[in-house]
């Protein structure tokens, strides 16, 4: 029980990768605050792991504010904290408006920030914490036509450094887990004809998300307690292989 009677928020983990990192720790012991913008998925998932729930629009400082404020309440601690909620575009410099830009900024980059700082405050007091950040790829060399989400990754790679360093005075650990090539069941099986993906992978398989959560659940826990300011990639060894080198 890498997690037993921790208390661990999860944002954006109703599906895909936060939706594994969630089952992951509440199976590892933790009680999971579940995190969605819609209450009825968020209900939906606390109640099939037993865990907790608050639903939260992220690119709203007012709404993490309140749902920082429903943890304490409720649970008078956070040990954990994993950031993974994110938003996609497909518009490249040029195509970028101003409007897509702070919208995409607000939620991938400004909420991760924001989380930080108050899932900080409240694991300060009580001798330190372990936050986990979900980036990808192209933030660390950019991919062709997702210009405002690589840009967040990018600094959320940076923030990631940032704040492991001014954090590790208080005991409170940050790292950060580089997603590949991810796909839910469905997604799996539509990426397996995606060849030329499939190519740029080492490991030569698409991964699935119980392959995040694993590492985010190591980075969460105990075992990895000397492990700060490292950001891993869990990505079939995609991102470093040669043979990728000119791939998002």
């Amino acid at each position: 029980m890498l997690l037993k009677d921790k208390i661990a928020l999860v944002t954006g983990s109703t599906n895909n990768i936060g939706l594994a990192i969630a089952r992951a720790f509440a199976r590892e012991g933790a009680t999971v605050v579940v995190h969605s913008r819609h209450a009825d998925e968020a209900g939906k998932i606390a109640g099939e792991i037993g865990g907790d729930f608050f639903a939260a629009d992220l690119a709203s400082p007012d709404e993490i504010e309140k749902m920082f404020a429903h943890v304490k309440a409720r649970h008078g601690r956070l040990d954990v904290l994993v950031n993974t909620v994110a938003h996609a575009t497909k518009n490249d410099i040029l195509e970028t408006t101003l409007e897509e830009w702070n919208r995409i900024l607000a939620l991938n980059l400004t909420a991760y920030f924001l989380c930080i700082q108050r899932a900080a405050a409240m694991m300060r007091p009580a001798g330190g914490g372990a936050i986990v950040n979900i980036s990808a790829a192209s933030g660390e060399r950019g991919s062709p036509g997702t210009a405002a989400y690589s840009v967040s990754k990018g600094a959320i790679n940076a923030l990631t450094r940032q704040a492991a360093a001014d954090l590790a005075p208080h005991k409170i650990r940050v790292n950060a887990v580089i997603a590949g090539i991810v796909g839910t069941p469905l997604g799996k099986k539509e990426m397996g004809s995606r060849k030329t993906e499939y190519d740029s992978i080492p490991l030569r398989r698409i991964g699935a998300p119980e392959d995040v959560a694993e590492a985010a659940l190591f980075l969460a826990s105990d075992r990895a307690d000397y492990i700060t300011n490292a950001i891993l990639p869990v990505d079939g060894g995609r991102m470093n292989s040669m043979g990728s080198a000119s791939r998002g």
